[in-house]
């Protein structure tokens, strides 16, 4: 089974996985457990935070200029946005989310990371938790 094409979240993945581990000797799984409480396949990981799949109406603000987008996803560290804005990385932008019924935006401030041809990574330049939470509360009460 190749990992790289699997859909790490299909259930004949975690059952492999199980299996492999059950079939461990006690030393062995004693020594994988210290492995991963260390931390050790942290390093192997791309991403700092677990993403959260989440579309929902976000502006961005650079300056004199707004864009109207959607997000893709979010995390504690950044979001990313769908935009065909001309964003470039490094660039501080402000982002207001706010739901239909709400009549104060959550705002909140970032750094374009990348841009690419779908749209913008951004990383939150004081990532606060009660407002990221607020943010995928939005889409949660729809």
């Amino acid at each position: 089974m190749d990992f790289e094409e699997e859909d790490l979240q299909y259930p004949a993945v975690t059952h492999r996985l199980f299996q492999l581990i059950t079939e461990m000797s006690d030393d062995e799984r004693r020594t994988l457990l210290k492995l991963l409480e260390k931390g050790f396949l942290k390093e192997k990981r791309r991403r700092r935070f677990f993403r959260k799949p989440l579309r929902l109406p976000v502006i961005c603000s650079t300056g004199d200029h707004a864009y109207r987008n959607y997000t893709k996803d979010i995390s504690l560290g950044g979001v990313f946005i769908f935009s065909r804005n001309a964003l470039q990385a490094g660039q501080q932008i402000r982002m207001f989310f706010r739901d239909k019924d709400s009549t104060s935006p959550v705002k909140i401030v970032g750094n374009v990371a990348r841009a690419t041809p779908e749209g913008i990574g951004v990383e939150f330049l004081s990532p606060d938790i009660d407002k990221i939470t607020s943010i995928v509360s939005l889409v949660s009460e729809e």
